[in-house]
């Protein structure tokens, strides 16, 4: 009786005070070579404040506060703790009060060695294939990955009669499985960077109550409320992150504000734009909403600053367009549309479009390798096989 009492003791006790929460993820709100964000979730009253970190070769231990930000009408606390002034391209430890130790490493400031990216949309609408997928990108070991919306499905009409609660335990779900199987070799964990899509909102466009959208609440922005930014690796590789008309309109003053990044950043090699809906669509209409309104406003844009690849999701296939400018094929000054948003869904088939060189009924993402000479561009499916390639040189 008292062996079995000793038993138990020591399975509570590790529990409470050996044990991480089950959310526990990276992401960035700053420079990508220099911090590094840490994002758990407990329940109302499991605290794990104190964050500690070291770099991995020293012997030192720093403390990093955390801030503590409630998800609304929840029992969730969201803590944030932002580590600064790190070394590009460095490998560091890091552990909650007295857990388990972690292990993260910046990104480069500079393409000296091949960076190696993964892209993609549309996550967790099916689990296994969600699960499937996260399994084939982390044995990968991207440096961290990028997902352009439509994370958990936590909106849309097919939701509409689910409950906040529900809505709430669909991203926790997402967040728990990333926080499994996100891990590249040498148990180092995946960062996540995003943006949003429309089933991260509620349905309909430019909804106006961003406090209320779990996606805010959940992904920390560099301007609090306004999810379109420059993802910017070292001063050879840019990512424009972009809503593409979800909490935000395509015109405007997002418009505006890609037109002087784009201006900014014109001597960069690689310029990438990310966002969901696509202004080339595989699968849904050429005549889309929101596809004519990335054509209006930000295609220009893109033709304007040399921009040799777009990467767009939503559509829930494979696809690659022809180059395309203005509007029609163009071998040699032509834009490429990458896609389509197929990381954990239910792959569709796509339609004979007119810009469609490949497609296919098929779950992807997209592995970039990023060098000074060039970026391949790969796709592969959820079972880890190759279904395209091509290669990109800078500007």
């Amino acid at each position: 009786m008292r062996k079995s009492f000793v038993v138990l003791f020591l399975f509570v006790a590790t529990t409470l005070f050996g044990q991480d929460p089950d959310i526990l993820y990276l992401t960035w709100v700053d420079n990508p070579s220099t911090t590094m964000t840490v994002m758990w979730h407990v329940a109302t009253g499991y605290k794990p404040h104190k964050l500690s970190y070291k770099r991995f070769d020293e012997t030192e231990w720093h403390e990093e506060k955390s801030t503590v930000a409630r998800i609304s009408c929840s029992s969730i606390d969201v803590y944030r703790s932002d580590l600064e002034d790190l070394s590009p391209d460095t490998d560091y430890l890091f552990r909650l009060d007295d857990g388990p130790l972690h292990r993260f490493r910046t990104l480069p400031n500079n393409l000296d060695q091949p960076l190696k990216i993964a892209v993609g949309g549309d996550a967790f609408q099916v689990k296994e294939v969600y699960m499937e997928m996260n399994e084939t990108v982390a044995s990968a070991d991207p440096a961290c990955a990028i997902v352009a919306g439509d994370i958990a499905y936590s909106e849309g009409l097919s939701c509409a009669l689910r409950t906040h609660q529900w809505r709430v335990e669909r991203w926790e779900e997402f967040f728990r499985l990333w926080t499994k199987q996100m891990i590249g070799k040498n148990n180092r964990m995946i960062p996540l960077v995003s943006t949003l899509g429309n089933h991260d909102v509620k349905e309909g466009f430019d909804n106006p109550n961003k406090e209320k959208v779990l996606y805010y609440q959940v992904f920390p922005l560099p301007k609090k409320g306004i999810p379109y930014q420059l993802f910017k690796i070292g001063n050879e590789l840019s990512f424009y992150l972009l809503d593409s008309g979800h909490s935000y309109p395509v015109g405007g003053a997002q418009t505006e504000w890609l037109e002087q990044k784009l201006e900014e950043e014109k001597s960069t090699p690689y310029n990438i734009p990310v966002y969901h809906i696509g202004a080339y669509p595989s699968e849904t209409a050429y005549s889309h909403r929101g596809s004519k309104d990335v054509r209006k406003f930000w295609v220009p844009l893109f033709e304007k600053y040399g921009v040799k690849v777009a990467m767009e999701h939503d559509n829930h296939t494979f696809k690659r367009t022809f180059p395309i400018w203005e509007g029609k094929v163009d071998h040699e000054r032509g834009i490429l549309y990458l896609g389509d948003g197929s990381w954990g869904v239910t792959p569709l088939k796509p339609k004979r479009h007119w810009y469609l060189q490949k497609a296919a009924q098929a779950n992807c993402y997209w592995l970039l390798t990023a060098s000074h000479s060039e970026i391949l561009f790969e796709a592969f499916n959820e079972k880890g096989q190759k279904i395209d390639q091509l290669i990109v040189s800078p500007n």
